[in-house]
């Protein structure tokens, strides 16, 4: 027994335990309670040292602890250094059992939470774990029985295996692979013969009537002999276990009667409640399943047949879940748009003329005569020479004062000549000097993504509807019928006017307008294929105003791409690519000036445009097709068969 100290100790510990305080305190209570005759027993025991056994008891009160916290393991290996120190302490043997059986508790609550989140893997590793703390436990035979440590234990069936069920149909066990057959009699006589010689025991229903037939078949194995004769003699067999099978006659009210019924759970994850409904009408209307239950909270149907229809359910609803993968289309479109221009040298004057001087300034002065005469009454303009000095003041005046209407003074570059030749050399046009650079460069991309179902088709649009006038057409009042009420009058009124007035304006033009989608628009159906690649059928175009129109209609420009294509999934495809390059000189110049040295090119022009698109294409499968699609069969419904 313990000091009182650590009695005291022990039950302050076991206070806050919980459960397993309980079971602790119930192993301390049942050795106090127990007899003085075990006393006997008790001295028997190993001798230790006094140091020995308050480490034992210390490591004791620590597993206590340990337990208390929620933690079997360390609690676990507490009580078990406690009974290595004192192993005459039954209540260590009993604690360290109970803290086995909260760690293997432990692991399969863990195991189970795994195995909710599709952590397979994880849990087999946590129920072998279990398995090895306590193999006789019931709740790890459980999950032993339905396969859940096949990946972690060897010689355990796979949950993945279509063989392994769990209580499942039975299937005979033939003995031999091939044997003839030479025989007479009547069905039962010829049934026991072909059975009896693969090992397999034939029962009767009461509906076989005795007949007499012939059987003759040479090397034929189990499935080939038994097949043979019962479709010769109409009759089903039904197995009663591996070695022994129920013949009866091939009605429907027998096959009810006496075939055994499957039970199976098909999940179905990621479905609507419609979906499942729709899957379950054809199990019921297609293969004849009349307990058929649809559980839309889980995502499951419950089913119940016989094998050979529960084999294709399997079948139909795996190809059926096979095209529910979801697949993540990634399209990128790069454009990049460069301008270089450049615009050096000067450009000099390309003509020269002659005029007179004396004309040009009289049909000046004579434009601007009021403006000369306020100049000379106002004393800004004094004219007190020749008639054509003052003349040639007036239209000097109108020249500086800006009023000018003549290019030659303005462009004048000198005079010659007296009197009726005195003329002047204008320069027609201006001089000038470039030295331009402009260079732009637009970088676009656009990056689209669509989540599509397996073969769903999809649409994406980004821009806009531009309306584009197609055609008008006037209505309103038509000229013919106001020249018809042209001499009509009302109340002394024209009807004509009238109409006008009521009807508003004789015509209006209304236009016909037809809306085209700007920007891009990009049509996808993916297909995910069993060997990991992704199979796209693609319809794109990007479309933009042009810069030109037709008959006051706007030119689009265009780049359209239709393609399939089948790319691995998460690889990248270049889909397009296309580089478009346009270059343009100019020179400007005087002829046979340019041909001078130090005077060619005297203005040179360079402009260079590039445009460049690059479509890429990236598929990425966020959710494969379903690989679960029915629960383990059950046998349910299976009427006593009396052999």
């Amino acid at each position: 027994m313990l000091h009182s100290p650590y009695r005291r100790l022990l039950s302050r510990s076991l206070h806050v335990a919980g459960p397993a305080a309980f079971a602790l305190a119930a192993i301390a209570h049942a050795q106090d309670a127990t007899p003085a005759a075990t006393t006997s027993t008790q001295d028997a025991k190993p001798a230790i040292s006094t140091r020995q056994s308050r480490a034992a008891d210390d490591a004791y009160l620590a597993g206590a602890r340990q337990l208390a916290h929620n933690d079997p393991v360390a609690a676990e290996q507490s009580f078990g250094h406690a009974l290595a120190l004192d192993p005459g302490k039954q209540e260590y043997a009993l604690s360290l059992a109970v803290a086995k059986q909260h760690h293997v508790t432990a692991l399969i609550q863990q195991a189970a939470k795994a195995r909710l989140l599709g952590h397979d893997e994880e849990a087999n590793k946590l129920f072998a774990e279990a398995n090895k703390l306590d193999p006789d436990n019931a709740i790890v035979t459980q999950h032993l029985n339905q396969g859940a440590l096949a990946d972690a234990t060897p010689g355990l069936t796979t949950a993945n295996d279509a063989i392994a069920k769990l209580a499942g149909p039975i299937h005979l066990s033939p003995t031999l692979p091939t044997h003839s057959f030479h025989s007479r009699g009547d069905v039962q006589q010829v049934f026991r013969e072909v059975y009896s010689a693969f090992g397999i025991k034939p029962t009767f229903d009461s509906s076989i009537t005795n007949q007499s037939i012939r059987f003759d078949l040479d090397d034929a194995d189990f499935a080939t002999a038994t097949r043979v004769l019962l479709y010769m003699t109409h009759t089903f067999a039904t197995p009663l276990n591996p070695d022994s099978a129920l013949i009866a006659k091939d009605t429907q009210e027998n096959r009810d009667r006496l075939v055994p019924q499957i039970e199976e759970t098909f999940y179905l994850p990621g479905l609507a409640s419609e979906q499942l409904n729709e899957l379950s009408n054809v199990a019921k209307n297609i293969f004849d399943l009349k307990q058929v239950a649809v559980q839309a909270s889980g995502n499951r149907i419950v089913m119940r047949g016989n094998e050979e229809a529960m084999k294709l359910v399997n079948a139909t609803f795996a190809d059926l879940i096979d095209s529910t993968a979801e697949i993540l289309l990634e399209v990128h479109i790069y454009e990049v748009d460069k301008t270089h221009l450049v615009n050096i040298g000067s450009q000099l004057p390309n003509s020269a003329s002659v005029f007179s001087i004396a004309a040009e300034a009289q049909s000046l002065v004579t434009a601007n005569q009021s403006l000369i005469n306020q100049a000379v009454s106002s004393g800004v303009l004094v004219l007190n020479g020749t008639p054509l000095e003052n003349l040639i003041k007036e239209a000097a005046f109108v020249v500086l004062s800006g009023a000018s209407g003549v290019s030659q003074f303005s462009n004048l570059l000198g005079v010659f000549g007296n009197g009726l030749t005195f003329a002047g050399l204008a320069l027609g046009g201006t001089a000038s000097f470039n030295l331009l650079l402009n260079s732009s460069e637009v970088h676009s991309i656009d990056d689209v993504q669509m989540r599509l179902s397996d073969n769903q088709p999809g649409n994406f649009r980004s821009g806009t509807r531009y309306p584009i006038v197609t055609s008008t057409y006037s209505s309103g009042v038509s000229s013919s019928l106001s020249s018809a009420l042209s001499g009509v009058s009302v109340n002394g009124t024209s009807a004509a006017a009238l109409l006008a007035q009521l009807t508003g304006a004789q015509s209006a033009t209304v236009p016909q307008v037809q809306y085209e989608d700007l920007g891009l628009t990009l049509k996808a159906t993916p297909t995910a294929l069993k060997s990991g690649q992704v199979h796209v059928k693609i319809d794109m175009k990007i479309e933009a105003l042009g810069g030109a129109s037709l008959n006051n209609i706007p030119v689009l420009n265009n780049r359209t791409l239709t393609s399939d294509v089948t790319i691995p999934a998460d690889g990248t495809v270049l889909l397009a690519s296309e580089v478009s390059r346009s270059e343009q000189h100019a020179i400007q110049g005087i002829p046979g000036l340019n041909e001078i040295p130090g005077f060619q090119g005297t203005e040179k022009s360079a402009e260079t445009d590039t445009a460049e698109l690059l479509i890429t294409l990236t598929p990425r499968i966020i959710r494969m097709r379903s690989s679960m699609v029915a629960s383990r069969r059950l046998v349910a419904n299976v009427s006593p068969v009396e052999q």
